[in-house]
């Protein structure tokens, strides 16, 4: 026997033995996505190649297998998280890796939001919590010389507490890795960039983000707010239309298979 069949098969008896494990722990398998992601981990010939499948997973897959998950018994996610190799810390509190979420289509509308406020995401599905918050990226419609950029905890009566906070000075050039990043974070937040259309000498200083109109999959969560956090607005609009920023925020740990899931 090969050295790459024998160090896979305590893997492929572990996964292969999973399924009768997780139909007797309550979860129901015919014909899901948990049970199809089982047998190709089960094909992999090492670690390597099983990761390689877990990001291959669309954000459709990763959302429907992520569900499945959580449907399952506490005794199911016991097995399903040995065969994965994940090992939680005893007595540590969960933390959920936020992933990649993007609500845009990369299409962008061909005029911006025309506030002078902040305006971007309001960011409250696709993801788990606690989560964590470290980069940001982004494409603007129109650059200058000062890009302010912030992030906030979700708005309450209107007002929303910052979190973080930079300002980019000519070029963002659209990534904000944030410097420490935002840690076990749980609940919706906003990320955006202040707007400004102001004109002085030598010229005028105009920054904008790109919006898209095409609804990604997961509604609109276009926003504004003032920078100082007050006169939060959801469901903005642009010519009439509601809209997502093209922005989109990271956590640590990526790429993040399954929304939290991540295989040894």
């Amino acid at each position: 026997m090969g050295e790459s069949m024998r160090s896979n098969l305590p893997v492929a008896v572990l996964v292969t033995g999973m399924l009768s494990l997780l139909a007797s722990a309550g979860a129901a398998l015919a014909g899901s996505n948990l049970d199809a992601l089982v047998a190709r981990l089960n094909g992999a010939a090492d670690a390597g190649g099983r990761r390689q499948i877990m990001r291959s997973l669309s954000q459709a897959e990763r959302r429907q297998v992520h569900a499945e998950y959580r449907a399952l018994s506490l005794e199911g996610k016991r097995v399903f998280d040995t065969a994965l190799g994940r090992k939680p810390k005893p007595g540590g509190k969960a933390r959920v890796p936020l992933g990649t979420i993007q609500y845009d289509t990369h299409t962008p509308f061909f005029v911006p939001d025309d506030t002078n406020d902040v305006v971007g995401n309001q960011f409250n599905t696709g993801f788990g919590n606690p989560h964590n918050i470290t980069f940001v990226s982004f494409s603007q419609a129109a650059t200058g010389f000062f890009t302010p950029m912030r992030i906030y905890d979700a708005p309450v009566g209107g007002m929303a507490p910052v979190l973080a906070s930079t300002t980019f000075f000519g070029n963002a050039g659209g990534a904000w890795t944030l410097q420490p990043p935002i840690v076990n974070h749980s609940g919706s937040f906003l990320v955006g960039l202040k707007q400004t259309e102001i004109s002085s000498f030598p010229m005028p200083s105009v920054v904008a983000i790109a919006v898209d109109v095409n609804n990604g999959g997961q509604g609109f969560h276009g926003m504004n707010i003032k920078l100082n956090g007050s006169g939060f607005v959801p469901n903005a609009t642009v010519a009439g239309q509601p809209y997502n920023a093209i922005l989109r925020v990271s956590g640590i740990n990526l790429p993040v298979e399954l929304m939290g899931f991540g295989v040894q």
